[in-house]
């Protein structure tokens, strides 16, 4: 579980810090070349199940420790290289963690309400 400020993820797989400079930090995860399923959990109502990326080797997740920055953009990669995003995204991580599951087939991004774990613990 990686913990910082308001920003969580919970990962199979491992967590690199590549820039920390004042306030923002950019996060490393190899995932290595994998198909990976995204899913929302609720937070967009019409998108029936998940989305998802075949072939990405990498996440860059770039966060700031700002209070009045609660935005982190998640960068999918085909290399180790940032000109290599396949997609990315922003989310709000204030009221969310970032779940990050090693399946026996593809790997399991969820975006979860922090409520909605707190009342699993």
């Amino acid at each position: 579980m990686y913990n910082k400020g308001k920003f969580c993820i919970d990962s199979d797989f491992e967590i690199r810090t590549v820039r920390e400079e004042g306030n923002d930090i950019d996060l490393f995860i190899p995932i290595g070349n994998r198909t990976l399923n995204l899913y929302f959990d609720d937070n967009i109502k019409p998108l029936y199940s998940r989305m998802q990326f075949s072939i990405v080797r990498n996440l860059i997740i770039r966060y700031s420790l700002d209070a009045e920055n609660n935005i982190a953009t998640i960068h999918m990669l085909r290399s180790i290289d940032l000109h290599s995003s396949v997609v990315n995204f922003e989310i709000d991580y204030r009221n969310h963690v970032i779940e990050i599951k090693d399946r026996e087939y593809f790997v399991e991004m969820r975006i979860i309400n922090k409520e909605a774990v707190d009342k699993l613990i």
